[in-house]
Formats: structure tokens, C-alpha cells, sequence
């Protein structure tokens, strides 16, 4: 397939304290094929979200180049939505209005924004909160405001960062089947980072494995479990618990190496 999204030997440092910079990524070369639902697992500290911040522009790398359908990413790009695990909701703004704010800030006419938040928030299971503030909101109702805020503009590809962490479990469930009837319909190219190896096999197509830091990639596992694909149909499976003990094999390897075991 041809690739959507590019890392082509990236390399980012961070100032350190030691005055000594810290390498974040060392040389990372990867790619995602547009359609595809990609998870991004490692120890932690070894740069997923680093990565993602150089595909979305927040962050320029030491060497190396990362790419959009072969252009060059220099800045923040539009048809890029960013899920982030932070609570990005404005307080002073009422929901409806956090939803509608993407479609605001590009001029989308006052009425034509408000009628389609009000639309996506039904969607995503907030109808009668569109005038309420994000207090007054549950961890799982922010997170699924954060969510149709960035799918108002339509993006082509989304980043997703530790977005359900925080949840309870149930409530995570629930968003990761929604993650997942999202791809299905509209068929937008997802780059999904996480802690767990469980939320990573349920979700995607392709898991790939970073290495402890320096990240870069050192192996990727096809995740050939059905589709459609929900989250209590496949994750008491024998396969899904064959690939689960497979990745967490090589992963527990990478823990081991970034401890100096």
C-alpha cells in the first residue's frame, strides 16, 4: 500500500539538565498506509507521543523528515485531527460550543457549526448537554465532546494520544467500540497511541513495537482478527490471547533492555 503517513529516519533531542541533550528518537523510519488503524506500543519513555507530535508539526526533528502523501510536513496541517489524553475542553464555553469551536476558528457560518455539533454530539451520545459546561460533564462525556470536536472538520487522518487512560473501564470500552464503528464508516486513517497492549489488539490492523528509548521501530505484528470488530467479540478469543502473549514476549524484552536488565 502506498503510504499515507512518513517517518524517514527521524531523529529528535530534548534538552537535559545534564547538559548532555536527550534522544527521544533515534533514526525512526516507519510508515501508514492511508485506511489503515495503526497502534503505536513501547515502554514507557520511549517517545510515542514524541512521534506523534512530529507527524502533527508541534515538533520539528534534529534530522530526518516526516510526510503527508509524499509532501514535506512543515507546521500544523488541517485535514490532521489530534486526540490528545488531556482534557482540552474550554471551561467558559458551553459544550456545544467546544464542539462547534474547530469549525469557528476555519469560519464556518455561526448557524451551519452549531446545527452539525448539535448533530455529532447526538451521535456520540451527548444529546441534552449541548448548553451544559465541561464541569458539569463526566470523564467519558468530555472525552467524547473532545472526539466530535475534531470530527467536525472532516479530518483525514487522526492522532490519537492515550486518549481513554484515564477512564474507568467500562466507559473505555464503550469509546473503543465507538473508535472502532468510527473507522468503519468513514474509512479515515487512524494512528492510535497506548499503554495497553489489550486496547492496542483490539483496535487495530497493524501494532508496532518501539523500542525502549531511543525510540525507533523494531518489529510490527498484522492483527488479522476479524471485522467488524467489537470489543467483547474478540478479546477472549484464543487468537487474540495468542497475539496479546506474542507482543508482550517482545515487549517485556524492550522493558527489560530500557532498565539495563
Amino acid at each position: 500500500m502506498t503510504p499515507l503517513l512518513e517517518w524517514n529516519n527521524v531523529t529528535v533531542d530534548f534538552p537535559f539538565t545534564a547538559g548532555k541533550p536527550l534522544r527521544a528518537l533515534d533514526e525512526m523510519s516507519f510508515s501508514v498506509a492511508q485506511g489503515e488503524l495503526v497502534a503505536l506500543v513501547g515502554p514507557s519513555g520511549c517517545g510515542k507521543t514524541t512521534a506523534l507530535n512530529v507527524l502533527a508539526g508541534q515538533l520539528t526533528p534534529r534530522s530526518g523528515e516526516v510526510r503527508l502523501a509524499g509532501t514535506p510536513i512543515e507546521g500544523a496541517l488541517p485535514c490532521v485531527g489530534y486526540i490528545s489524553q488531556k482534557d482540552t475542553l474550554l471551561p467558559w464555553r458551553s459544550v456545544l460550543d467546544n464542539v462547534a469551536l474547530a469549525m469557528e476558528l476555519r469560519g464556518v457560518p455561526k448557524r451551519q457549526r452549531r446545527e452539525k455539533a448539535a448533530a455529532l454530539m447526538a451521535q456520540m451520545g451527548l444529546r441534552g448537554f449541548e448548553h451544559s459546561w465541561p464541569r458539569e460533564l463526566s470523564g467519558g462525556m468530555k472525552k467524547r465532546a473532545a472526539i466530535a470536536r475534531v470530527l467536525a472538520v472532516e479530518p483525514a487522518v487522526l492522532l490519537m494520544d492515550e486518549p481513554f487512560a484515564p477512564l474507568d473501564a467500562l466507559t473505555r470500552q464503550k469509546l473503543q467500540d465507538d473508535i472502532l464503528a468510527l473507522w468503519e464508516q468513514t474509512g479515515c486513517t487512524i494512528l492510535y497511541v497506548t499503554h495497553d497492549l489489550t486496547e492496542a489488539i483490539t483496535l487495530a490492523g497493524r501494532v508496532a513495537l518501539m523500542s525502549a528509548r531511543p525510540g525507533r521501530i523494531v518489529r510490527e505484528y498484522p492483527i488479522d482478527l476479524p471485522r467488524p470488530r467489537r470489543v467483547m467479540d474478540v478479546k477472549f478469543s484464543p487468537h487474540f490471547v495468542e497475539l496479546e502473549e506474542t507482543i508482550w514476549r517482545d515487549l517485556e524484552r524492550e522493558l527489560k533492555r530500557g532498565e539495563g536488565v
